[in-house]
């Protein structure tokens, strides 16, 4: 017995050393080489040049935060509290952004607000540039919002009601109540998603590249420094000064929401608010409504770009992006596409079997240090994509995985960089995270003592996991597998400079193209990846929950 937990013991900090190498140690790898080159950290203009590109960098996020989880939870509100037609088909269009990467949004902005746009050039007889900070704060406006309001919703269902209803029978106001209980009770869910919305944005290199001009952030100079120059100290300097303000505001968030417990053990079948008054439904119904339009707006446009002749000169309908994209060698069009298939299926399947499998053992502690792990693993979310991918350029362009380094020097090489590997490992550690954060949530809701009452009818812990724990854990696993395979689809940042020729993903083309003047040829890739990547979360959705889905439309036709 005492074997068995002695290996069970080495087996986890195995476990704990290899995450923290490939999560942790990335970083810690950065800012080595940032301390440690020949020449200066920064000299003094450079280091100038770092102060402006953080202020811009902080400057767009807070603002994209603010107008993200404003616009997300009175959209959160509004689409699960408020009864009125037409909110099913809301809920649903509130989840767009998902299937799009931040920056193809650019193309349908262009189109609206350019030189050439259909408002700013056709409709106001304007002829000015939608390049500039305006343009990234839209754009990142839009994206964000969904991630901010899929992660605010998730806290509003377990919210009981009666409280509210409690409030207001004994005369507090409708103002009263949604600030001082309403907000108060999912404020937890408000701060975290600020805070994912605020590293999203620190993160994002290619919005500012495509549509900032001459407006740059830290995000958008480190891709320049690393694919321009290829300067890898300067870009690690710059990298720490990005990490700094993500940290800070990683620290922050796990300090105030340790201060206090959210849970709510009452939650009442019924979120819907019984009465509420007419202006504020209506007002909250218009802001919501205006949200999901701007979505809309952002689609339709894609989909007119790519079946148009020239944006801005010629609306003439046309086939010829669609057959250009069509007819394109395999190698240029269609074998990224599988990449990023392939790549976003491992990812998605592993890290969520990780993930959720971690999360728990960490929650039921029957793992080695499991502050550490949670913290080792969480780490990463508080790392920008494009700085994580730096991490592994750093680390893994030595031998027998970085370690060679230092040791094994006379030994034969074991280069990780440059194979196809890396891009699975740095995907299923950057994923690992959005997975423990989905069981967390079920886990609050699921009672220890139905495995305890598994274990005292004499269930091994082999039956137990299969019969019970498993079961349980099912809608974690699927709620992170979609949503890591819709993320892998639809984002460069940590793989951008680990990419080669030969394992080339769909975004990263995209991304290439929407930098040239074909706006329709872009608008078509787009659409096919839009496509592409909703088609597969719907079926993935579907057998999942396909049978109970079915049954449930059964019921309630035999019941009409």
């Amino acid at each position: 017995m005492k074997i068995k937990a002695f290996s069970k013991k080495v087996i986890d900090i195995f476990l704990i050393v290899l995450l923290f190498y490939f999560c942790t140690m990335p970083i810690i790898g950065v800012i080595l080489n940032g301390i440690s080159g020949e020449g200066p950290i920064a000299t003094p203009t450079r280091w100038q040049v770092n102060m402006t590109l953080l202020q811009n960098s902080l400057r767009v996020s807070l603002i994209v935060t603010i107008i993200a989880v404003v616009f997300a939870t009175t959209a959160t509100i509004t689409l699960n509290r408020i009864k009125f037609r037409g909110r099913n088909i809301l809920k649903v269009m509130m989840l767009l952004p998902l299937v799009n990467p931040a920056f193809v949004g650019s193309i349908s902005f262009i189109m609206l607000f350019g030189r050439r746009g259909l408002i700013t050039y056709r409709l106001l007889g304007l002829n000015t540039s939608p390049y500039g900070i305006q343009g990234i704060i839209v754009l990142q406006s839009l994206a964000f919002t969904t991630l901010a309001y899929l992660i605010i919703s998730s806290g509003i269902r377990n919210i009981d009601t009666t409280i509210e209803d409690a409030a207001r029978n004994l005369g507090a106001s409708e103002t009263s109540v949604f600030f001082r209980i309403t907000l108060s009770t999912i404020w937890p869910e408000i701060i975290t998603a600020a805070l994912l919305v605020f590293l999203a944005s620190m993160a994002d290199f290619t919005t500012p590249l495509i549509i900032g001009g001459s407006f740059r952030t830290l995000a958008s100079d480190l891709y320049l420094q690393i694919t321009g120059l290829y300067n890898l100290q300067s870009a690690s300097v710059t990298g720490i000064i990005l990490f700094i303000p993500c940290f800070i505001a990683f620290i922050l968030h796990r300090y105030v929401i340790s201060k206090k417990r959210y849970t709510d053990a009452s939650a009442s079948s019924t979120i819907e608010y019984q009465e509420i008054a007419k202006p504020i439904k209506y007002v909250a119904i218009f802001i919501s409504s205006i949200t999901v339009i701007f979505f809309l707006v952002n689609v339709t446009f894609i989909i007119v770009g790519a079946f148009t002749v020239s944006w801005g000169f010629d609306y003439t309908f046309t086939l010829t992006h669609l057959r250009t994209a069509v007819d394109q060698d395999f190698n240029k069009l269609l074998r990224p596409l599988l990449n990023s298939f392939t790549l976003a299926i491992v990812t998605a399947f592993i890290s969520s079997f990780i993930g959720v499998m971690l999360a728990y053992r960490i929650e039921r502690k029957t793992i080695v240090a499991p502050k550490v792990v949670d913290f080792i693993c969480l780490f990463t979310s508080a790392v920008p994509g494009v700085l994580f991918g730096i991490g592994y350029l750093v680390i893994f362009k030595y031998s027998f995985f970085g370690v060679g380094q230092a040791i094994f020097k006379s030994a034969n090489p074991i280069i990780l960089l440059g194979t196809g590997i890396i891009i699975y490992i740095i995907c299923i550690a950057r994923s690992v995270n959005l997975s423990m954060k989905s069981c967390y949530a079920l886990l609050k809701h699921v009672d220890p003592d139905l495995e305890n009452a598994a274990y005292n009818l004499g269930a091994g812990k082999l039956r137990t996991l299969i019969y019970i724990i498993l079961p349980v854990l099912k809608d974690a696993f699927v709620n992170s597998f979609i949503r890591v395979f819709s993320s892998t689809m639809t984002t460069l940042g940590a793989i951008v400079f680990l990419l080669m020729p030969a394992n080339k993903v769909i975004i990263q083309v995209i991304f290439q193209a929407i930098t040239g003047a074909n706006l329709g040829a872009t608008a078509v890739m787009a659409l096919m990846l839009s496509s592409f990547t909703l088609m597969c979360m719907l079926t993935f959705y579907f057998l999942a929950y396909g049978k109970n889905t079915i049954t449930r439309i059964r019921r309630k036709v035999t019941w009409k």
